[in-house]
């Protein structure tokens, strides 16, 4: 089995939060806003992951199905503080150097605080 780089991990794990979260909502002008719940959280991935199935069970399905974009997510978010925020930061700034639009599902603000608020109860 062959590891992949922290940096490599990252990117994937942006495009499969573009992924898992995009839809017809518009580009926000600040993508890291809508990501601040999940930087400041104190939960693991595991109740994150576990929040997510129960707030929302299609976002979760999605990720389920790409096991690699999910690890490659879970390494990221398990950076320890700023750095945590630098490898969202990274995604961000490698998807708009590609022309990839920040744009999120209308929903993935408050779906997301909805998964930071719940994940200690697992």
């Amino acid at each position: 089995m062959r590891l992949i780089s922290t940096r490599s991990a990252i990117a994937i794990a942006g495009f499969a939060v573009a992924a898992a979260f995009s839809g017809t909502g518009a580009a926000t002008a600040d993508p890291m806003s809508d990501l601040e719940p999940l930087l400041n959280s104190s939960c693991s991935f595991t109740q994150i992951d576990a929040a997510l199935h129960a707030v929302s069970p299609e976002t979760a399905a999605q990720l389920d199905a790409a096991p690699a974009q999910k690890t490659a997510i879970q390494t990221a978010y398990e950076q320890p503080g700023d750095q945590r925020r630098t490898a969202f930061q990274t995604l961000i700034s490698q998807q708009q150097q590609m022309g990839v639009a920040a744009a999120t599902n209308a929903d993935f603000g408050p779906k997301l605080s909805q998964v930071v608020d719940t994940c200690s109860q697992y």
